[in-house]
């Protein structure tokens, strides 16, 4: 099955057509919270419908995996910087050219960019990586949501620590962003089983080897223990 098929996308699709939005900014609180493909799966469900802009703004991460193009906020080198991913669904890679990013982080500019890609296209989706690294190029949080319709923060179960995540709120709260939601990624988020068994193993050291061996072998086997009762 196709991810952005899934029940959760479909939700959040719904969630995005209630609100009336077709400009939507994905953010990351970390590194490895899966921003990008967020962004992407979210892209192809919207296209499943409507043209769709998918543009990579992740100027500091690896971003959609595209080498960075000559375009400029003008419009210039646009069409050829433009990949075609699907029928309905159209990427622009990150801008190569310094200038380009300077142009952006004026409010003005980036407003004005996004002005001219509705005109074209449905729902604009852009990939900004992850708020808490610090780096010149990445392009401030408010310029990007304010001239959005929703913001969506992506983090991390088991990666994201509280101090990212509260500095996230913070520059949020800074920019007077508010969210439409928040995306957990619980790829790396330990089973109910895996925890029990990690205890198992480090603080029952007084159960019979032979107890354990069977509670542990209940506990792999079990879908409900194990996360896969969906």
């Amino acid at each position: 099955m196709k991810p952005w098929l899934s029940g959760e996308y479909e939700q959040l699709f719904h969630q995005i057509h209630r609100h009336h939005a077709r400009v939507i900014t994905l953010a990351g609180a970390s590194s490895q919270c899966g921003t990008s493909t967020h962004c992407n799966w979210l892209a192809r469900r919207c296209a499943e419908d409507h043209k769709v802009l998918l543009i990579d703004l992740d100027l500091t991460g690896s971003g959609q995996g595209c080498t960075a193009k000559p375009w400029h906020s003008n419009g210039q080198g646009e069409a050829e910087a433009m990949l075609q991913l699907t029928e309905q669904l159209t990427l622009l890679p990150r801008p190569r050219d310094e200038k380009t990013v300077l142009d952006l982080r004026q409010p003005d500019s980036f407003c004005q960019a996004i002005e001219r890609w509705k005109q074209r296209y449905h729902y604009i989706l852009c990939d900004v990586g992850t708020l808490t690294q610090t780096n010149w190029r990445n392009l401030p949080i408010g310029t990007i949501s304010h001239a959005s319709d929703a913001t969506i923060l992506c983090l991390a179960a088991a990666k994201t620590t509280e101090s990212e995540l509260l500095t996230c709120i913070h520059k949020l709260d800074q920019n007077d962003v508010s969210l439409l939601g928040t995306l957990v990624n619980d790829q790396y988020n330990p089973s109910l089983a895996e925890e029990i068994i990690r205890v198992l193993n480090g603080k029952a050291r007084w159960l019979p080897q032979s107890l354990k061996c069977l509670l542990i072998d209940y506990l792999q086997n079990s879908p409900l223990l194990q996360g896969k009762y969906q």
